[in-house]
């Protein structure tokens, strides 16, 4: 069917996918009626920043940010294994120097998309942890620069901040960035399922989606069931709302088997393994990983901290990451996360059996793989 054939009835083509059967469409306003066997719906406000959704908890985001200039942080012989002295405690907490052991080529040949408010693409550390420029894209723009826009909105900095996690965690993978939120860290439903498809075409093996909203959509359903479907790894973020319910795309976990087998849904807990305040919870909940005051880059070359289940999921990325260099399959590597996790329970007994597996244990991950997943060099 010609794609012609939707663009004259005002419909934006949101993933073109004919060999797997289906398109998914986008419209300016709701269509009276849709074609039989396609997915369509209005292209709406849906999505935000999990730490700009609460703005009671973070007054507006800026109290998240550390603030600072420690330039000597970024550089370039830190560039292949940096570790800032603030997260000592958090790297201990997920034994990341266990895990490092465990995965030698640090994430190596692995591309994870960081689809969020862009990336300081000028960042000292970031440099030389991007995907080839040709690869980069802005669905808000409508150009190739997914770049930070100037602080005129609450999540300036979210998406460098989530970068400068991976970028600690699994210092040799390549981070491809996509931006879709607005400087107020709202967005469009139409430029996350483009984007998730721009990611899966590119080649990205893990697509970190730290947003979120209240509404899940048929066409998000679509593009995560193909995501899957080519084996690729997504990981979101809970939301910070402190409910028992997780936010879309997370809560999808609970929705779809298929891409339920590759999406990870990810919550926070404090240094002590406690709930963070501020995250969602639920029985469909996958795993936990630590969120609170966790230092990264912050735009204009500084380092700062952030707080939020925003900044938990770039570290189970960062896992699936040092797994997948290492040569594992990807469609073992949520089982393995959550029998290689530690056991919280006895920290939040109000909480049982809505955080998941436990939290992330890098050290444990690795050791739980099978040997003969992995390809030693």
């Amino acid at each position: 069917m010609p794609q012609s054939r939707f663009t004259s009835a005002g419909a934006q083509i949101l993933a073109w996918h004919p060999e797997e059967g289906f398109a998914l469409l986008g419209w300016q306003q709701a269509p009276l009626s849709v074609q039989a066997g396609q997915t369509s719906e209005a292209n709406v406000d849906l999505f935000s920043s999990p730490e700009v959704q609460s703005s009671g908890v973070w007054a507006g985001g800026r109290s998240a940010w550390g603030g600072g200039s420690n330039h000597s942080a970024w550089s370039p012989d830190l560039l292949t294994q940096i570790n800032f002295s603030q997260n000592s405690t958090t790297w201990k907490q997920i034994d990341l120097s266990g895990g490092r052991l465990l995965a030698p080529k640090l994430g190596a040949g692995i591309k994870i998309a960081v689809i969020d408010t862009g990336v300081d693409l000028n960042h000292p550390g970031l440099q030389g942890h991007f995907a080839p420029a040709s690869e980069w894209k802005d669905f808000v723009d409508g150009d190739a620069v997914p770049q930070e826009v100037q602080p005129t909105g609450a999540a300036y900095g979210h998406g460098t901040g989530v970068a400068g996690i991976l970028v600690q965690i699994a210092p040799k993978a390549v981070i491809l960035p996509i931006r879709v939120l607005r400087p107020d860290g709202s967005g469009d439903l139409s430029a996350v399922v483009q984007a998730m498809d721009w990611a899966i075409s590119k080649g990205a093996k893990i697509i970190n989606v730290s947003l979120g909203s209240n509404t899940s959509s048929l066409s998000l359903n679509s593009i995560l069931s193909l995501a899957a479907m080519r084996g690729v790894l997504l990981v979101a973020s809970a939301g910070n709302n402190n409910q028992p319910r997780l936010t879309s795309p997370a809560a999808n976990t609970a929705n779809f088997l298929l891409s339920s087998n590759y999406l990870i849904s990810v919550g926070s807990v404090d240094a002590d393994d406690v709930k963070s305040s501020f995250s969602n919870y639920a029985y469909s909940l996958k795993l936990m990983a630590p969120g609170e005051h966790i230092y990264t880059a912050v735009p204009n070359n500084q380092v700062g901290y952030w707080s939020g289940t925003s900044f938990a999921a770039p570290m189970v990325s960062g896992a699936l990451a040092l797994a997948l260099g290492q040569g594992a399959e990807a469609g073992s590597l949520p089982g393995k996360l959550a029998s290689g996790s530690d056991d919280i329970l006895s920290f939040n007994k109000n909480y049982a059996h809505q955080l998941g597996s436990g939290r992330l244990n890098l050290g444990k991950f690795l050791k739980s793989i099978n040997s003969g997943s992995f390809r030693w060099f």
